[in-house]
């Protein structure tokens, strides 16, 4: 009994999917354009979904590397290299005296560290670091606070962060990335060796390990040339570009963030009931506006695909209508002898299944392969799909297959036998 049930599940499932595959090899150029639509929509999702959700990633180790507890204050919106917009461009910048005060009346933060962004030209000609007849002219020189290395939790490879005296003095001393150091001294360490920026020399005296996270396996904070803040301030004067990293006390980041709001909105004398002129923001909402920005892309992402999957779902049902047509006598044979309204339909319906599943195999196989390429061309990126984005690309292709096969389905089932035996 058990075997019997067993060969009738084989063959209600098996004859359909060979019908399938024979139509596809009987009629090729039919059945290619019916999936072709399914191919590029289950790419389309599978290939973004791995994308985003990889740069999501790197995104996310980016930020927290930069501090958990951290509370970021700048007196722009968003990344501190971008041009800003004509409204912001109008802000003052925020000041180094701010740090003493906002020590002195946050009780719940615990040190504050300073960023200064050093414009990437001066005088109209870029910064370029040299050292003996090597170069980099993807420099970003950044002057940081002695703490700031602390505070953001940098790892160094080697050697150590600037003093308060050196920050004091303005000393010409530097802490390089790991790809800036790669580019001037090659495999040799840059410790006590020297280097060159727009005229003045600097002494090595750090070397930071490579950071995790960055934007399509790049991480910025590999390329930085760190100098205290005192020798920026010397060199390139005031800073227009200041970004204040205050730590917060353990357990306390929600008060530190407040307590940050308020001293700064005092120290830039902003009337009550005005809107802050200076933003202030976390790793986590940093993270959460990205994500906020991905769903979007998701969302417009999936409306394409939908369009595909449409184009695919009426291809195929355009495969079964002709399939039922053709075989017509053929489904009146197996009425006559005795096959059921609901046999007839499941087998339709699986046939137009195992159509779209294989144009769902096939859009997923080439989406991995694209995945793959990515993964070898860019360095330190990985386009690895999610479980989820695969899974649900072959079910979606499968429902689609369902759906585009039930009304040619429910036609084959439906089918008068003695007139379907009459059919020429």
């Amino acid at each position: 009994m058990t075997n019997g049930r067993f060969s009738r599940i084989g063959r209600t499932i098996g004859e359909p999917a060979l019908l399938a595959f024979d139509s596809l090899r009987t009629s090729r150029a039919r059945s290619f354009l019916a999936i072709a639509g399914i191919v590029i929509g289950i790419v389309t999702v599978v290939l973004v979904a791995s994308v985003l959700a990889n740069v999501r990633n790197q995104i996310a180790m980016l930020f927290r590397d930069l501090g958990t507890e951290n509370v970021f204050a700048f007196h722009l919106t968003g990344d501190p290299y971008v041009t800003p917009s004509e409204a912001e461009a109008r802000r003052q910048p925020l000041k180094l005296e701010f740090i003493p005060e906002l020590l002195r009346l946050g009780p719940a933060i615990r040190d504050v560290g300073a960023e200064v962004i050093v414009p990437t030209t001066l005088n109209g000609a870029a910064l370029v670091a040299r050292a003996g007849t090597n170069e980099s002219d993807t420099v970003l020189v950044e002057g940081v606070s002695p703490s700031f290395f602390d505070i953001v939790g940098a790892e160094f490879e080697s050697g150590r962060p600037f003093t308060d005296l050196e920050d004091r003095q303005g000393a010409r001393v530097a802490v390089v990335g790991s790809s800036l150091a790669r580019a001037l001294y090659g495999d040799q360490s840059p410790l006590g060796k020297t280097l060159t920026l727009a005229g003045e020399t600097y002494t090595v005296v750090g070397q930071l390990q490579k950071r995790r996270g960055g934007f399509f396996g790049e991480n910025r904070q590999d390329n930085l040339l760190n100098l205290p803040v005192g020798t920026v301030r010397r060199r390139f004067g005031d800073p227009d570009r200041l970004v204040l990293y205050m730590r917060a006390k353990p357990g306390l980041r929600a008060e530190c963030m407040q307590q940050s709001e308020t001293i700064i909105r005092q120290l830039r004398k902003l009337p009550p009931g005005a809107d802050n002129d200076f933003t202030l923001s976390t790793a986590d909402s940093i993270i959460a506006t990205f994500d906020s920005i991905s769903a979007r892309i998701a969302f417009f992402t999936v409306g394409l695909a939908a369009v595909s999957l449409l184009i695919g779902a009426i291809g195929i049902a355009n495969v079964m209508f002709i399939s039922v047509t053709e075989r017509t006598r053929e489904i009146g044979l197996r009425r006559a002898l005795g096959a059921r309204q609901g046999e007839v339909l499941l087998q339709f319906l699986l046939e137009a299944a195992f159509l779209s599943g294989i144009g769902g195999v096939a859009g997923v196989a080439t989406a991995l392969l694209i995945g793959l390429l990515l993964t070898l061309v860019v360095t330190g990126f990985s386009a690895v799909a999610p479980l989820w984005a695969v899974t649900a690309a072959l079910v979606s292709s499968v429902v689609v297959g369902l759906t585009a096969g039930y009304w040619p389905a429910r036609r084959a089932a439906m089918l008068d036998p003695v007139e379907a035996l009459r059919h020429d």
